[in-house]
């Protein structure tokens, strides 16, 4: 009875290897394989993703978000104003703008959080509209053209100026995102998120404060916000108020809902992929967009409540897992010896 189970093991951990390897060597061979513009369209997506990661983290304490492009607005606009206006490295910029994040975001929420979900929800659609109108508004922020041009980063000489450096960028981005996310996830504060998610009533009653663990994660989800506002400004140069508005934060919440809420990683980065790219391909006029968007977005709603990833997982995974792995990779399992026979 054992041997099966351990064969189906064996043959699921192989799959999950040989896709694991496939989807690093395809990630690391793009910039290679696709030209300019998809190489633009693909930066944009892990720029997405990076925002979706963020909601689906706040998700995970029962706090939906309507925020996400006001946190990557001040930290586009922390980078962008260090840099033209104080000559900083980008580099010394980004931890900056995560810090920045934080504290405006501890000061909002500290009345917020304490007064559950709706008062959170307002709290962040209020500030996803006041954002933006302070960046158009205020002379020093650039006004509505937007900041001064700023200058492309770079590591002594190398500079981040072209396609392919600025994905290799962004990729480093995108994985110390993961990496912080899955660390976090899977630590001892997350189990209490966790339970947080589940259950207000029962997480209290076993100890633990809401509102100190949920402020912890919001301003933990505004730091990478603001990581990610720097990344964009490596790659646009420009901060402009209309990229940061109320309609940017509305996208965060598709890519995650059409990858799939349930897969807090993998989920955003899908959904981000395709918003990035469906439109794109399928673009007859300008006006259209949004037309496309929301058709996709209503079929995926209607036919994979699940998103993507619950479709993938239900219907491809399982026939992935049967195909003999060890025989297409040229393992051929070796045949049992005599008895007796070591």
């Amino acid at each position: 009875m054992s041997r099966p189970l351990t064969t189906t093991t064996n043959t699921s951990d192989i799959a999950k290897r040989v896709l694991l390897a496939v989807i690093c060597a395809v990630v690391l061979a793009l910039p290679w394989l696709v030209g300019p513009y998809s190489l633009q369209l693909f930066i944009l997506t892990m720029t997405y993703g990076m925002l979706g990661l963020s909601f689906a983290f706040t998700i995970r304490v029962g706090l939906p978000r309507f925020d996400s492009a006001a946190w990557w607005g001040i930290g586009a606009y922390t980078t962008a104003i260090l840099m033209t206006k104080a000559d900083m490295s980008f580099w010394l910029t980004v931890p900056i703008a995560g810090l920045v994040s934080m504290a405006v975001g501890y000061v909002v929420y500290r009345v917020a959080i304490p007064r559950g979900m709706m008062v959170f929800l307002m709290f962040g659609l209020v500030i996803a509209l006041a954002i933006q109108q302070l960046f158009g508004s205020v002379e020093f922020f650039g006004g509505w053209g937007g900041t001064e041009v700023m200058k492309p980063p770079a590591i002594g000489g190398l500079v981040f100026d072209g396609k392919r450096e600025l994905y290799y960028l962004g990729l480093s981005f995108l994985v110390v995102n993961l990496v912080c996310y899955y660390a976090l996830m899977h630590s001892r504060i997350g189990r209490s998120w966790n339970a947080i998610g589940q259950s207000l009533k029962l997480a209290s009653s076993v100890g633990i404060d809401v509102v100190r663990y949920r402020m912890a994660n919001v301003l933990i989800s505004n730091f990478f916000l603001a990581l990610t506002g720097s990344f964009y400004m490596a790659f646009s140069l420009v901060a402009v108020p209309a990229t940061f508005g109320l309609h940017k934060s509305l996208n965060v919440i598709m890519y995650v809902v059409i990858g799939g809420i349930a897969y807090s990683l993998a989920g955003p980065l899908v959904g981000a992929l395709i918003l990035a790219f469906v439109p794109e391909y399928m673009r007859v006029a300008s006006e259209y967009e949004s037309i496309i968007t929301a058709v996709v977005i209503i079929l995926v709603v209607i036919f994979l409540p699940g998103g993507i990833l619950g479709w993938v997982n239900k219907q491809a995974k399982p026939w992935f897992i049967k195909v003999d792995w060890t025989k297409l990779l040229g393992r051929a399992k070796k045949p049992p010896g005599p008895p007796g026979s070591q």
